[in-house]
This record gives structure tokens, C-alpha cells and sequence, in this order.
């Protein structure tokens, strides 16, 4: 039955019981761990990983200057060095006058949140340039982070080609689903940064058509494509793993800050307990030592002072000490009743010792007593009886 219920015993001990209370608490401490890893890691992404594409929509303003111009909000999207491609897409009509127009520039300016929106005069004098890379708004040096200017054309098809495509697709335009349109993608710029400070951080883009009011445009975008390197490129491009490494990385410093602060915390507190022990248990060693050592001490006077028997040599009456309570230990008078009981008793112990030696010298009881005057056995034995019942009590 022992051996039966010794696993049980063993598993219930208070060892085990302690070990699975730590794995318990182990386990719940890092799942919640794990768990704050994981936010950890999902924050830092993003924070640190910018939206790979930026896009927004400019409304062209028409009849406000000598070009067509719109300006957007960019918000805070954009990031501080991180490079980025930057296009613009145009959504033109293959119109007479847009053909016709042949060649045009497009001028984007990209501006600083501090920027304040101004609109031109109504009838700007064309002797009196606007200051400005653009010509239409009035701008500083100090509202411009960056400036670019690229040129646009319609794609080139001859009559033929184009009266051709038009019969065969003319299902199409009827029904809605191909019209006679283009779609431009102009780059305006190639790995753009901004350096580091909310500040140098573009706030808003303007773009202007400088091919006169007579240009026609369905819809204007601006789109900012980040080119990711390093880091940001492994944890964009690889997201899984960078998400496994990343999270168990947290995870492990994690654990080992809270090991480390836990060791510290109890080392603390198993200090403090410590020295509050040691000094308790210094203040009861010394009051308990005190009267140890005063109880020591009057024990060792109480056993002084106690009455007690020395054995003595020879034939000497036994010495006796009985206190009087005083300091200092008296010794009995020798001309003490119990003394003298005492020393009676000795010489009568001393005279049997006599006697029991004549008994065994003479062969008979009172041999060392016998003076020669009466010869007959029973007076030795009477004063032997005598002098044996003196020895006894000491009295006749």
C-alpha cells in the first residue's frame, strides 16, 4: 500500500505543490507577455513602416489665373527620411483643342503645413509677374519643401489608325464602355526626401497645368509611392517572418526584464525581512541571554547555597554545608546538635567496622571487648548486641 501511494504522496508533497504554483504563474505571466509582445510589435509596424501609397484627388480651379491650378491636403502621411516616387495621373479627353495644345508643363510645388491658403486677384496684371515658382499663387521660399516641373503629351496616332479603332470599337462607344479619353502617369520625382522635423514634412501639393485655360481635364490625382530599403523593406516584403522575429524578440526581453525585476524585488524584500529578523532577533538573544545569564548566575548560587554532604577519607565523620541565606556560605559549628548526631553516628559506623573486623579476626562477636573477666559466650554477645544496637540508633 506504501509503495502504491507513494507517487500520490510525492506529487501532493509540499515541493510539488510549489513547483506546479510556479509553472501556473509562469505560464499566465507569459501568455500576458506574449500578448503585450504582440501589440508591441504590431505598434511598432506601424509607426515605423509608412503606407507604402499615398493618393489624393486635385480639384483644378479654373479662371483664378492665367493656368488651371488645385491644391490638396497631404495631412501627416508622409514621413521624414524615407524616400518616395511621386506621379501624377491625368485624365484628358482626346479633344481638338487638347491635341492641338501639343506639348504642356506640369508644375508641382509641394508646401509646408505652415502654409496659408492666399487666392490670386481675380485680374492679375501681366506686367506685374507673381512671384512664386508657378506664376499663379504668390509663394515664398519658406512655404516651398519641393518643386518639380515636367513635360506632357497626348499619345500620337495618325487618321488612319484613329478612324480605324473608332469603327471597330464603335459597339463600345455606344454602349458606354470605351470612351474617347486618356489616362496620362507623369513622374515627377524620384526617390524624394524630406529631412528629419515635423516641419520639413510637406503639408500640402499644388499642381498647376501651365498650358492656359483652354486645357481640358476630366480628373487630376497625385499618388507618393515609397521606396522601402532595410528594415522597412524586410518587414514589408516579409511580413510573417519579420512578424515571428520581431515578436519573439520582444517577447524574450520581456521575460528577461521581468525575471530580472522580479529577482530584484525579492532580493529586496528578503533583505529588508532579514535585517528586521536579525535585529529581533539580536534584541531577544540579548534579553534572553541577560537572564540566562542571570538565571546561570543565581543557580549557581542557589546550588551554593544548598545544603550538602561531602564524603570524607577514612574514618572521619561526613561534612555537611547548610546555608543561612547570607552571601557568603557558613559551614556548621562543630558544637551543633546535628554535628554531634552526626559525629555519633560516624563513631558508631566506626565501631561496627571494629567490631564486624573482631568478628572476622576472632571468630566470635566480641572478641576486641572481651577483658578476660567472664569467659562465657553470652556476655560477648550481649555487649556485642549492645554496642550493635549503638551503632543503630545511636541511643540505648
Amino acid at each position: 500500500m506504501d509503495l502504491i501511494l507513494k507517487p500520490v504522496r510525492v506529487a501532493t508533497s509540499k515541493p510539488a505543490r510549489q513547483t506546479y504554483l510556479n509553472t501556473l504563474l509562469f505560464m499566465i505571466t507569459s501568455s500576458i507577455l506574449l500578448g503585450l509582445a504582440v501589440f508591441a510589435y504590431i505598434l511598432f509596424y506601424y509607426n515605423y513602416v509608412p503606407q507604402i501609397g499615398i493618393e489624393r484627388v486635385i480639384h483644378l480651379q479654373y479662371s483664378d489665373g492665367p493656368h488651371p491650378y488645385g491644391i490638396t491636403s497631404l495631412d501627416t502621411s508622409l514621413v521624414s527620411q524615407q524616400p518616395y516616387d511621386i506621379y501624377l495621373t491625368l485624365h484628358v479627353p482626346r479633344s481638338p483643342p487638347n491635341i492641338h495644345r501639343g506639348n504642356f508643363m506640369l508644375s508641382l510645388s509641394l508646401l509646408s503645413p505652415t502654409y496659408k491658403f492666399l487666392p490670386p486677384p481675380t485680374d492679375p496684371s501681366p506686367a506685374t509677374p507673381l512671384s512664386g515658382a508657378t506664376g499663379t499663387l504668390s509663394l515664398s521660399k519658406s512655404d516651398i519643401l519641393f518643386s518639380s516641373r515636367r513635360p506632357t503629351l497626348l499619345t500620337y496616332t495618325s487618321r488612319l489608325v484613329s478612324l480605324s479603332e473608332r469603327l471597330l470599337a464603335l459597339p463600345l462607344y455606344i454602349l458606354g464602355l470605351k470612351h474617347e479619353s486618356e489616362i496620362l502617369h507623369i513622374p515627377m520625382a524620384e526617390s524624394a526626401t524630406f529631412p528629419r522635423g515635423r516641419k520639413n514634412i510637406p503639408g500640402f501639393a499644388m499642381l498647376e497645368l501651365q498650358a492656359g485655360q483652354d486645357v481640358q481635364v476630366y480628373a487630376a490625382k497625385i499618388t507618393f509611392k515609397a521606396r522601402f530599403g532595410g528594415l522597412r523593406w524586410l518587414m514589408y516584403n516579409h511580413r510573417i517572418l519579420s512578424f515571428l522575429i520581431f515578436t519573439s524578440a520582444f517577447w524574450i526581453a520581456e521575460v528577461l526584464f521581468t525575471a530580472v525585476g522580479w529577482l530584484a524585488v525579492r532580493a529586496i524584500f528578503s533583505t529588508g525581512a532579514e535585517v528586521k529578523k536579525e535585529v529581533k532577533g539580536e534584541e531577544t538573544d540579548g534579553s534572553v541571554t541577560g537572564v540566562k545569564k542571570e538565571g546561570e548566575e543565581t543557580d549557581e548560587l542557589d546550588l551554593s547555597d544548598t545544603p550538602r554532604t561531602f564524603p570524607t577519607y577514612g574514618r572521619q565523620a561526613p561534612l555537611r554545608y547548610v546555608s543561612t541565606g547570607k552571601d557568603e556560605p557558613q559551614v556548621k559549628d562543630e558544637d551543633s546538635e546535628e554535628y554531634a548526631a552526626l559525629e555519633r553516628g560516624g563513631l558508631a559506623e566506626a565501631d561496627d567496622e571494629d567490631e564486624d573486623d573482631g568478628e572476622d579476626v576472632g571468630g566470635y562477636r566480641g572478641a576486641r571487648t572481651d577483658s578476660g573477666i567472664g569467659t562465657s559466650f553470652s556476655e560477648g554477645g550481649e555487649r556485642g548486641s549492645v554496642k550493635r544496637r549503638k551503632s543503630k540508633g545511636g541511643r540505648i
